[in-house]
């Protein structure tokens, strides 16, 4: 995972973090969500990449969860 805020307000950008840039596309498919861009991640984590969706992006909730 980047040291990137996973929501930037400033950029008005979220960030997920991906073992590899096809599943941004994926996640994107899946979500709805318009993919900006793929950022490669400098580190030695099984997460390469950071996929950076516009607007604030979450998960949906499981449905046990609480809310």
């Amino acid at each position: 995972m980047s040291n990137k805020p996973r929501y930037d307000e400033d950029e008005n950008v979220s960030r997920h973090s991906a073992t590899h840039p096809k599943k941004c596309a994926e996640m994107a498919r899946k979500y709805g969500w318009e993919l900006n861009r793929i950022e490669k991640v400098e580190n030695d984590s099984i997460l390469k990449v950071d996929c950076v969706f516009k607007g604030k992006t979450e998960f949906p909730k499981h449905y046990t969860e609480e809310e």
